[in-house]
């Protein structure tokens, strides 16, 4: 999972800082500089990385007596070759880079050089963590002895301690937001991970004893202490100490509410699922197994994540609550839209298997629709619309309550138009491969002389997709068009509007989408009334001229006539 985790963070890392570094570049810097940066760098990640391996590899083999492994000539080989290699490489590359950080003030402001110190301080982080978990549980007894595991914590964790120092010394702040919360990505999904594991493995000791799952439940429960003792610290120093004190801007409330806010309520609903739909089996339904043990055997860890889960979405709702934070941003919007599209999936397909069971119970079928009976397929589809339902009203009603406040802002989000669009157009598109599929299954029996109630059964997975989504493609189509015809119009609509007011970065986009003309944002130090575009359009309609100043000052918004010379 942690090797998962950091091939994640490196593409988010090359996505974040080219598009907020090469644009936010300071000072006269030239495409040979670009370019030579860029090799420059790339060089030094790749010898660091041969240096590390191969020094981690002699190492391990030092503290291995086991005669299998000296044995192994090619890892020795290797090993050496990376080392004679990649030690002076490095240390000439670096040496070269150093020279250039302490004459050129820009070196320390570019892209590559925050890049460069950003990708080997999490690739060290991630590589020392799992051999410090590896180390752990050997001396703990639940892992095999692997003393090259230590060895990669000793090389790496130096590497990663030797960046971080470099990271505080000559990266300036507005370059390490990227290393900061990567970094704490990393220690919080290394952290709810251990969480959930330690809880899992408790409960599984307390409600599962007996037999041979004893013994595992309590290594589980062992390796996931390791986990979280091990993770624990990389967050607290990435987040608590550094980036939860950093400015909010759009990446900071993105890190937040998505991967904490979303993630943490997301892995909570997911694994309450699964245990309401395991205890609704065992009570209601036609279990596999009569013994609790066995059909429970998967509920203390599914137990565990929820409450994780649910740590992680609390967190990170109080951060947010504290950070005083605007409550409409389009990274909120992002959120919001991302929860419900979630939610509306989960009861989709719980609307599904529920006429794919009521098909079923017609044709009086006894295996359903999912590879089980009538009945289980049935709680299948409960358990979706139960928790699906409730999660998609409550961030739908939320969205339509923030329409009702703010049309104009809310028809001009592309996140909005992107969600209804989207889920007209892909339902509408199921829909009819679903219509397309049925009538063929109708038609081949038809032909054939078979038609029966077995016609109907075998139809029944796409009736249930027809209905489904036919039903959330029209309504969000209806939703679409109810929300253009609510936007209040420009009686006029100008050619030109100049903003001048608090900073908004989103006021411009929307009223332009709301006049069809061309508007510029300017931003003012004292600041104003908060911007509206309802009242923006309510004061051009009040100015009927092709060009308007519009000013937010302290008593509200105001459109003042000027014209540009030509």
């Amino acid at each position: 999972m942690v090797v998962g985790l950091l091939l994640l963070v490196v593409v988010v890392l090359v996505v974040v800082a080219a598009r907020r570094g090469l644009s936010g570049e300071r000072g006269p810097v030239t495409e040979v500089h670009a370019i030579r940066r860029f090799f420059q760098y790339l060089l030094l990640y790749g010898s660091l990385v041969v240096m590390a391996v191969g020094l981690s590899g002699l190492l391990g083999g030092a503290l291995d007596r086991s005669p299998v492994v000296t044995s192994d000539e090619v890892a020795l080989a290797r090993d050496l070759a990376f080392t004679v290699v990649g030690v002076p490489l490095f240390a000439g590359l670096a040496l070269w880079s150093r020279r250039r950080l302490l004459l050129d003030p820009l070196e320390r402001v570019s892209v590559g050089w925050a890049f460069y110190v950003t990708a080997a301080s999490l690739t060290s982080l991630v590589v020392a963590v799992t051999g410090l978990q590896s180390s752990l549980g050997w001396a703990l007894g639940v892992e095999p002895d692997n003393p090259r595991a230590l060895a990669r914590f000793i090389v790496w964790g130096a590497v990663w301690a030797a960046h971080w120092w470099l990271h505080l010394r000559f990266v300036p702040a507005g370059r390490s937001a990227v290393h900061h919360l990567a970094g704490s990505l990393t220690g919080l999904v290394t952290t709810a991970t251990g969480l959930a594991t330690v809880l899992g493995g408790v409960l599984a000791m307390a409600f599962l004893a007996g037999g041979d799952a004893g013994p595992s439940n309590r290594d589980e429960a062992i390796r996931g202490a390791i986990t979280l003792v091990v993770g624990a610290p990389v967050w607290f120093l990435y987040w608590v100490r550094t980036a939860a004190r950093q400015e909010r801007d759009t990446l900071w409330r993105g890190y937040v509410l998505l991967p904490g806010v979303a993630g943490g309520l997301v892995t909570a609903v997911v694994s309450a699922s699964t245990v309401l739909y395991t205890t609704l089996v065992w009570f209601l339904g036609d279990p596999e197994s009569t013994e609790a043990v066995r059909h429970f055997n998967d509920t203390p860890w599914a137990l565990g994540a929820a409450a994780a889960g649910t740590v992680v979405w609390w967190y990170h709702q109080r951060v947010l609550q504290e950070a005083h934070l605007p409550t409409r941003t389009e990274v909120r919007r992002f959120y919001e839209y991302l929860m419900a599209a979630i939610g509306l999936v989960a009861a989709g397909v719980g609307l599904t298997v529920l006429v794919v069971s009521g098909v079923e119970a017609l044709t009086r079928t006894t295996t359903g629709g999912l590879g089980q009976s009538p009945v289980n397929t049935l709680l299948a589809s409960v358990t979706l619309l139960v928790v699906g339902g409730p999660v998609w009203w409550f961030y739908w009603h939320r969205i339509q309550r923030a329409f009702g406040a703010a049309s104009a802002e809310e028809v001009a989000s592309p996140t909005r138009r992107a969600y209804l669009l989207l889920l007209f157009g892909l339902g509408g598109l199921t829909a009819v491969v679903a219509l397309v599929v049925g009538v063929y299954l109708f038609f081949e029996d038809l032909v054939q002389g078979t038609v029966s109630a077995e016609t109907l059964r075998s139809m029944r997975v796409p009736i249930g997709i027809l209905l489904s989504t036919g039903a959330i493609a029209a309504y969000h189509w209806a939703v679409h068009q109810r929300s253009r015809s609510a936007v209040p119009a420009a009686v006029h609509g100008p050619r030109y509007v100049l903003l001048v007011g608090p900073p908004d970065p989103e006021i411009a986009r929307a009223v332009a989408h709301a006049t069809g003309g061309q508007v510029q944002a300017w931003s003012t130090e004292d600041g104003g009334a908060p911007w509206s575009v309802d009242a923006v359009l309510a004061a051009l309609a009040a100015a009927p001229d092709e060009e308007v100043l519009v000013l937010s000052d302290a008593s509200g918004v105001h459109a003042i006539p000027v014209h540009r010379r030509r």
